[in-house]
Formats: C-alpha cells, sequence, structure tokens
C-alpha cells in the first residue's frame, strides 16, 4: 500500500513540475512578445514625434538615387550642344522659298493628282490675296508684304472658315473681322454688301445650294496654305493678327516668327530631345542603376535641363543682338512642355517612393510569434 502510494506521489509530482516547465516557457514566451510589441511602440512612437525628419532623410535618399551621374552630365552637355547648334544654324530666316516658287510648287504637286474638271474651282487665285483696288476704295492697308497678317484667309485656325467662305464668295475679310470687301478678278471693287455676316450668309446659301463648291473651296484654302507655309513671310501664328495686329506684323516682318519657323523648330527640338533620351536608356544597368523609373527621372532631368540651358542662352543672345530671327519660339514651347511633363512625372515616382518608404518603416520588421514556421 505504501508503494503505491510512492508511485503515485512520485506521478503527480512529475505532473506538477511539468505543468511548472510548461508555465515557465509560456511565461517567458509571453514576456518576449509583450516586449517585441512594446519596444515597436516605442519604435513607432520615436518615429511618429520625428516624423519631419524622417520625411526629409527619405527625401534625401531620393535625391541620391535620381541625382546625375557622370555619364548623365555628359549626356546632358551633349544634348545642350545640340540644341544650341540647332537654335543658331537654323535660324528664322532660313529655308525659305519665294511666294512664286510656292504657288508653282503646289500647282506641280497638286495638277498632277486632280482630275482636269477640277482645276478651275482648286487653282484660281484666292481673293484675300487681293491688293490692288478700284476707284471707289482706298486705304485698306493692304500690300504684297502686309495682306499676310492683314486677312484672315491667311490665318491658319480661323482661315479654315473664313478663308473658305472668301473663295466662295469673291471675297476678302481683314484681321479685324468687321470689314469685309468684295473682289473681282483680283480688284478690291467695294465693301460686301451687309459686310462680314453679309458674306457669312451668302457662303451658307451656296454651300446648301452646291455642296461640291465648298469642297472645292476647302481644298482651295488647304493649298493656299501649303504654298504659302514654307515662304519668307510664311503664315501668321494662330489667332495672333486678331488679337493685336501690331505684333503679328513685328513678329512676322523683323523675326520671321511664323507657324513654319515655329513648328520646324519645336519638331526639331523635340526629335533631339527622343534621340538622346532614348541613347542614354541603352546604358540603364539594373545593378547599378536601380529601377527603370529611378533611372527615367535621370533621362528626364538631362532633357530638362539641357532644354533649359538652350532657352536661356538664346534668350540672352537674341536681347544682346536685338535680332529676333534667332528667337526659338518652337524650342521655348517643347521646354515649357519638357519641364511641366517632367516635374509631374518625378513628382509622381517620389511620391510613390515616399509612400512606400514610409509604410516599411512603419510597419517595421514582423513579430518572430506571427512567422509561420
Amino acid at each position: 500500500m505504501s508503494k503505491e502510494l510512492d508511485r503515485m506521489k512520485k506521478r503527480s509530482q512529475a505532473k506538477v513540475n511539468n505543468a511548472k516547465n510548461i508555465l515557465t516557457q509560456t511565461t517567458s514566451t509571453l514576456n518576449d512578445h509583450l516586449g517585441q510589441v512594446q519596444s515597436e511602440y516605442h519604435r513607432v512612437a520615436d518615429l511618429s514625434h520625428h516624423a519631419p525628419a524622417v520625411i526629409e532623410n527619405i527625401d534625401k535618399q531620393f535625391k541620391e538615387k535620381t541625382k546625375l551621374a557622370d555619364s548623365d552630365i555628359a549626356f546632358l552637355m551633349i544634348c545642350t550642344a545640340l540644341q544650341c547648334a540647332r537654335q543658331y544654324l537654323l535660324t528664322n530666316d532660313k529655308f525659305r522659298i519665294t511666294a512664286v516658287q510656292g504657288d508653282t510648287l503646289i500647282d506641280s504637286t497638286v495638277g498632277q493628282l486632280m482630275p482636269p474638271s477640277w482645276e478651275d474651282a482648286l487653282f484660281q487665285s484666292v481673293p484675300y490675296d487681293a491688293i490692288q483696288t478700284s476707284s471707289h476704295i482706298s486705304e485698306t492697308g493692304l500690300a504684297g508684304t502686309t495682306h499676310r497678317y492683314r486677312t484672315l484667309g491667311h490665318d491658319p485656325v480661323l482661315g479654315w472658315i473664313f478663308g473658305t467662305a472668301n473663295i466662295m464668295t469673291n471675297s476678302l475679310t481683314k484681321s479685324d473681322i468687321i470689314t469685309t470687301y468684295q473682289v473681282s478678278n483680283m480688284t478690291i471693287i467695294r465693301h460686301y454688301p451687309m459686310g462680314t455676316m453679309g458674306m457669312l450668309n451668302k457662303a451658307v446659301e451656296y454651300a446648301q445650294n452646291d455642296p461640291m463648291l465648298l469642297a472645292a473651296s476647302t481644298a482651295r484654302q488647304a493649298i493656299h496654305f501649303g504654298s504659302d507655309y514654307f515662304t519668307k513671310q510664311g503664315l501668321p501664328i494662330p489667332l495672333i493678327s486678331t488679337v493685336n495686329n501690331d505684333v503679328a506684323k513685328t513678329l512676322i516682318t523683323k523675326g520671321h516668327i511664323d507657324l513654319w519657323s515655329i513648328t520646324r523648330g519645336a519638331a526639331l527640338a523635340a526629335l533631339i530631345n527622343q534621340l538622346i533620351a532614348t541613347i542614354h536608356r541603352l546604358f540603364y544597368d539594373e545593378a547599378k542603376d536601380g529601377s527603370e523609373s529611378m533611372y527615367e527621372i535621370r533621362t528626364r532631368k538631362i532633357l530638362s535641363y539641357s532644354n533649359a540651358l538652350a532657352v536661356g542662352s538664346n534668350v540672352v543672345v537674341t536681347a544682346i543682338t536685338n535680332n529676333l530671327t534667332k528667337l526659338d519660339v518652337g524650342g521655348i514651347l517643347v521646354a515649357l512642355h519638357r519641364f511641366i511633363s517632367d516635374y509631374q512625372f518625378i513628382q509622381d515616382i517620389k511620391r510613390d517612393f515616399l509612400k512606400k518608404e514610409i509604410y516599411n518603416q512603419i510597419v517595421g520588421k514582423p513579430y518572430n510569434f506571427m512567422e509561420v514556421k
């Protein structure tokens, strides 16, 4: 009996000891977990108290990752040199043809494509080129050197409306919109009855009665734009002549700043930017340069900085020489577009970078007891 009691006592004691061990281990584990939670709480609290410093530090990391490397500086200088060379070798007065050459070029090109039955409608002289006046009209302010910026038919935007209507009604509308003349045999003979509104009403009436007249007049307007586009006087900047005729005159006569010089400058500037961007991306190395978005920021910085340098030098040279033909309006427009689009792109990437880094710092490392074993 006493032996059985001893065995039971030993078994009970073993169970008690085992329970104590389990309790001790559980208490130790619980304390460890609570310690991790407490430590994490203090870390996040400290992080929140120093939030400005943390964000500033992340911002420095972003700048460090996207700053230009030595190879980027080389691309920057090449791009700037190409843009400057384009500005000063291809000034606004270069690569122009005479008005006669423009007409000949368009006549020979379109004459081969269009059926002969359309030639009379397509190749008549546009009435808004008329500068001769009858005895009933004087002081129109129109001449061979002024009619481009004083007639709405030559406006690259409004010309599609007023120029086409002028062709349909044998009329000429000046850039003030109010004044419209009737034209016969390329001679201004009188003010159009009921003025510009009367001319537009007649154009609508003619178009309704003969839709082919509208089609032929629109085609003739396009042909005339093509013939004037590359000439020395060119086509004025859209809407400028209507808003301020003196500004339009200065831009064309003194600076040769017209639709051709602007679109040519913008196209070449954009082409150089695209060329440099494409070549720069060929040097991308993920191991050295990080993510593609970070590398693209460097590419965009190269283009923005080079465009800013080129535009700045162009404005300074134009001001010093007082020569408007050197002003690269097309390049300036491209540079402004780059500044806006590149800034927005960089801010978007920076915002994502900040969100990711702040999230990682706040979340921290996972607790040991949350890891799946």
